[in-house]
């Protein structure tokens, strides 16, 4: 994290190793111990979303002359606003407390042309840091998980996962300037063709949301509303059901080990196969795999 603070306090440790940070396709990212610690100043550059993932904690910010005393809950996020300045900070937290905090650095957004599209004129963020908001929370949620495990699901998965925590802050926790409009249109049939056929001739690989765009010719941003305006579902999701249909094809009908199904089809992993199956068809690729002909 790019956040500057006092050298001199105790800084909480990290949960994450290395590899799990620079899997990560989308913000950056922290997650740590939440310790009882008082802090004076600290600032950072970028807009900033904190949440306590377990345990209970108490906590008191002044912040640009305002202080708030508060225990965070299950629906609990701090949103902090760009060049934001914390002049003290006291936390209160039990053992085994977690901290999340996602840095968002926009400069990714703005070279592809997402964030013009989410900020119209003028529009910026407000700092909260007392927020409930379920559906902050739930994907702020989602991007820990991923986080924690590696992000086993891919390119695709996390920065669609940026884009879509991006969105839902300007639509809703920014303020001055026009609201972005809903996109409500739909891919024209060769848009469509193309990104079909992309998925399909590429399924064994980590496609990106870039590159899906791209064979669509739309912005990120607007190519993940098309998309599921047309088929229902994110472009992920529709990803992820292709590759578990092709390794239930070659479970069937082959006796490939399940390593190199996995690989064949796009899956991270063995275990990520295993899991995805699971959970999308509620059977193994064991089962899968015994159900073939004999």
């Amino acid at each position: 994290m790019s956040f500057t603070t006092d050298p001199a306090v105790p800084r909480e440790p990290s949960l994450l190793r290395e590899p799990q940070l620079a899997a990560w396709a989308g913000f950056r990212v922290g997650m740590s111990q939440a310790i009882s610690v008082e802090m004076g100043k600290h600032h950072g550059e970028h807009a900033a979303l904190a949440m306590i993932l377990k345990g209970r904690t108490r906590g008191q910010i002044r912040s640009r002359g305002e202080e708030c005393d508060f225990s965070p809950g299950p629906n609990s996020v701090g949103l902090f606003a760009p060049k934001f300045d914390v002049s003290w900070t006291r936390w209160q937290c039990e053992p085994g407390a977690e901290r999340f905090v996602v840095e968002l650095d926009f400069a990714d957004l703005h070279q592809a042309g997402d964030l013009e599209q989410m900020l119209t004129s003028r529009r910026t963020l407000r700092q909260n840091l007392t927020l409930s908001d379920h559906q902050l929370a739930s994907l702020m949620r989602l991007i820990a998980n991923e986080v924690r495990e590696g992000s086993p699901h891919g390119a695709l998965y996390a920065t669609s996962l940026s884009i879509s925590l991006a969105a839902y802050l300007c639509a809703q926790h920014a303020s001055g300037g026009r609201t972005p409009t809903r996109e409500r249109g739909v891919l024209t049939a060769i848009q469509k063709r193309q990104v079909l056929e992309l998925v399909q001739r590429r399924l064994h690989e980590n496609l990106s949301l870039d590159e899906l765009a791209a064979a669509a010719g739309a912005s990120r941003f607007h190519f993940l509303r098309l998309f599921k305006n047309s088929l229902g579902m994110t472009p992920y999701q529709f990803v992820m059901d292709q590759r578990i249909a092709a390794a239930r094809q070659l479970l069937e009908k082959t006796s490939r080990p399940l390593v190199d199904i996995a690989a064949a089809t796009g899956f991270s992993s063995q275990s990520h196969m295993s899991t995805a199956m699971k959970r999308h068809t509620g059977l193994s690729p064991g089962h899968w795999r015994r159900s073939r002909p004999k």
